[in-house]
């Protein structure tokens, strides 16, 4: 071995090692140790590698604790016997005479075919460890022996959930322990629950615990529970989490309070309100009640949620609690009629009825529909009233709504069917221009002959003139259908008429299996427009791109309308994924058009109107499809 390496170079390294540290021949026997070790103990290095011939016992035996050299020995032996690792915690006698725990490891050191030539060891001094850790379990000891202190039954368990204990007074209540130690077998948290729950009650509770213990929402369950004379009663169990000062789970801590007394109590109470419960509760409508001289004295959930007020709330104050909530609830346009009216009914006796404004809790004034009846005894004497008002608010919206979503489809559709009228306005035209032309050209034969026949000329010139006023009136016909005059401009959200516009569409569309996809930039402000007008353009466009796919069978059959804004203005977008436009740059021209029904009509006057704005529109091609866009200047956003 010396061969390999000299003494010399091993106390080199040992001394060159931090901390404590110490080499051994594979033996078992010590070489050395370092200079921090013998500062440590005090014991001399000489003595230190000293093993005794007979007994074999090492010299530092001295310095261990005697309840741990029987131990380290062993370990160290079967280390040197096998070659492996050495690891082992035990208490050293240091120079200032106390006892501290060390935890000493070694390592063989072996050349290139695995033989052993030394084994090179350190000692860490981990007596501040192991006093902190004596220190928490004395602690919790403590705190166990506290909790068991405790009137409440408490239980504890690991964070997986599975019990640790029960305190005393949980014991006591359900008549068995969950205490781990040698003499009892472990129980899992299904077989705790199993044994103190409610065969009814553990499902429910099984899993809200699993929940929380996964991380869940805390446990707070009310349930049957096992008492120790094998009855069960009601229980309510809460559970919380206990960290450590870095906020990692240690343990979980629950309660199971009695309350059996408090839930039979509540049980009869319950089931005599049950009944009177249900009615009021479930009416669909915003009830209360009156005292017979008019005073409110209840106010139903509902009402309470609606308005945000309580009776208690109006009867503190110092007025007439039925003038109090009138004022601080109806509009001050309808407070005179209601209270002159009402309290006509309490002195009359007399139903009443009323609509009118009222304040609901975030500040908002709805419109209500009120009625009142009294209640009256065997004598007829009124003992309160009932009154039942209803949110119609909404219904008076949708009806307004309805009413002007109709008239704007009724204009809408007229524009969106200019398309199919063309087909009819050119008939009605041909005829009258086919009389001009038969006429005229009479009228020049009857001229060209030889003879002339004047007089036949003169009634073929007759009918030419009548021919022609004809044409004229139709042609005043088709100006006074197709002539807009609108009430103004106004300032409109546009991506709001968009949206009505196609929803007002949606059901003709569907029809024929054309989707309509929104994108609409938002906060892109008000507009100063004839909504009426850009609705006309937005109807013949989605018509026009509705019609273009009407053909395709292979393609998804979706028109998007998308809205931005940019340096033309606001600009909207109305795409489809048909077969393209033909002949894209005549499409705006009067009377052009590549319908077989149509006549040119509709994006000539979806021009005049944007341009009438002070914008531009244009098309162009897509693959598939095309795509229209017309813009609106910045000058006319608000």
């Amino acid at each position: 071995m010396a061969s390999t390496i000299s003494v010399q170079e091993i106390r080199a390294l040992v001394d060159a090692m931090p901390g404590l540290g110490w080499a051994a021949w594979p033996n078992g026997n010590f070489i050395c140790q370092s200079p921090s070790m013998e500062d440590y103990t005090a014991f001399p290095s000489s003595r230190f590698v000293e093993r005794e011939a007979y007994t074999g016992k090492f010299a530092w035996n001295e310095l261990l604790h005697n309840e741990d050299y029987p131990r380290l020995e062993k370990a160290w032996l079967e280390a040197v016997e096998s070659g492996g690792t050495f690891d082992v915690a035990h208490r050293v006698l240091t120079g200032t005479g106390i006892f501290r725990w060390l935890r000493t490891a070694a390592r063989a050191q072996t050349d290139p075919t695995g033989r052993i030539i030394f084994w090179l060891g350190t000692c860490l001094d981990i007596d501040d460890a192991v006093s902190e850790m004596k220190a928490s379990q004395e602690r919790e000891k403590a705190l166990q022996n506290f909790i068991d202190a405790v009137p409440v039954p408490i239980w504890a368990a690991d964070k997986n959930g599975d019990p640790l204990y029960f305190n005393q007074a949980l014991r006591s209540q359900v008549g068995i322990d969950v205490s781990h130690d040698k003499n009892s077998a472990t129980l899992t948290l299904d077989q705790a629950l199993a044994k103190v729950i409610h065969p009814d009650d553990l499902q429910n509770v099984s899993s809200a615990l699993k929940a929380t213990f996964a991380g869940g929402e805390p446990f707070m369950k009310k349930y049957r529970q096992v008492r120790a004379d094998g009855t069960f009663r009601w229980t309510k169990g809460e559970t919380n989490a206990l960290a450590d000062e870095e906020g990692s789970l240690v343990r979980w801590l629950g309660v199971a309070q009695d309350i059996d007394d408090e839930v039979t109590a509540q049980a009869a109470i319950a089931e005599r309100e049950a009944r009177l419960a249900l009615i009021i509760e479930t009416m669909p409508g915003l009830l209360w009640v009156s005292s017979p001289d008019g005073q409110p004295t209840f106010f139903s959930r509902q009402l309470e949620q609606w308005s945000g007020l309580t009776v208690e709330q109006i009867t503190r104050r110092d007025v007439d609690a039925l003038t109090a909530i009138i004022q601080a609830t109806i509009h001050p346009e309808h407070q005179e009629d209601v209270e002159t009216s009402i309290r006509k009914s309490f002195k009359s006796g007399e139903p009443w009825f009323k609509r009118f404004r009222q304040r609901r809790f975030d500040g908002t004034w709805r419109w209500l529909e009120a009625r009142m009846e009294p209640l009256r005894d065997d004598r007829g004497e009124i003992l309160q009233w009932y009154g039942l008002q209803v949110d119609i608010e909404n219904e008076f919206l949708a009806q307004e709504s309805l009413r002007a979503s109709q008239d704007k489809l009724a204009r809408a559709s007229r524009y969106a069917g200019m398309a199919e009228l063309s087909a009819s306005i050119a008939h009605e035209l041909a005829q009258p221009l086919a009389a001009v032309i038969m006429g005229a050209d009479a009228c020049r034969r009857w001229l060209e002959m030889i003879p002339q026949n004047s007089e036949r000329a003169k009634q073929s010139a007759e009918s030419v003139v009548r021919d022609a006023n004809i044409a004229t009136e139709v042609v005043g016909r088709i100006r006074a259908l197709f002539q807009h005059k609108s009430a103004g401009r106004e300032k409109v959200d546009l991506n709001l008429l968009i949206q009505k516009t196609s929803e007002l569409m949606r059901e003709g569309l569907a029809s024929t299996r054309i989707r309509v996809e929104l994108e609409l930039e938002t906060q892109i402000g008000l507009v100063s427009i004839d909504p009426i007008q850009i609705q006309q353009v937005l109807v013949n466009l989605l018509h026009n791109a509705a019609e273009a796919m009407s053909g395709q069978l292979a393609v998804e059959r979706v028109v998007t309308v998308r809205t931005f804004t940019a340096e033309a203005g606001i600009v909207v977008e109305i795409s489809d994924k048909g077969c393209g436009i033909t002949d894209i740059d005549r499409i705006f021209m009067p009377f052009f058009t590549t319908k077989e029904s149509g006549m040119g009509i509709g994006l000539s006057i979806c021009e005049t109107i944007v341009v009438s704005h002070g914008g531009r529109i244009w098309a162009e091609n897509t693959d598939p499809g095309a795509r229209i866009s017309f813009a609106i200047p910045t000058a006319c956003r608000h």
